[in-house]
């Protein structure tokens, strides 16, 4: 099945296939809106140049004349993140399992460190499973080191493993 945007060339790199550049893209984004300003109606726009309609409506609605990077794609990764554990508890973490994993022991668990946490100026304590997930994200033995949540031992992942 192909969709409208795949069946016309223009837009792709010059052997028709893959990735298409970032200046492509930009300047079909100012040639459709170019176009639609110079009064073509939006569908035959849409029909020649392979895109739809809420494409060609999303461009037209950023073009801005005094703006020359209007047509540069936005991040839409989102500008903060609340909800984010701050990097000095995140860090208090850490080092609260180096100093109680001493060579040979068992491994540090997320009760433990939580546990520990209680005793430091914090103004609110991480879950069992937010320090797990520190502790697994920041891997400091070997990739088959182990954590425990509570009383068991949960392995942590490996990066990538076939199925």
């Amino acid at each position: 099945m192909t969709s409208r945007t795949n069946r016309h060339a223009e837009g792709r790199n010059q052997d028709g296939a893959g990735e298409v550049a970032p200046a492509d893209l930009e300047s079909r984004r100012q040639l459709a809106v170019k176009r639609y300003l110079d009064g073509d109606p939006i569908e035959r726009i849409c029909q020649e140049m392979g895109c739809s309609k809420s494409w060609l409506y999303k461009w037209k609605n950023r073009y801005q004349a005094a703006e020359p990077a209007w047509s540069q794609e936005r991040s839409r990764r989102p500008k903060t993140t609340p909800a984010k554990t701050p990097e000095a508890i995140e860090a208090a973490i850490i080092e609260l399992r180096r100093t109680l994993l001493p060579e040979g022991s068992e491994p540090a668990s997320a009760r433990g460190i939580r546990d520990h946490l209680c005793h430091h100026p914090i103004a609110s304590l991480p879950s069992l499973r937010t320090i797990y997930r520190i502790l697994n994200r920041q891997r400091q033995e070997s990739p088959f080191s182990s954590i425990t949540i509570d009383n068991s031992t949960a392995p942590l992942a490996l990066p990538y493993m076939e199925r």
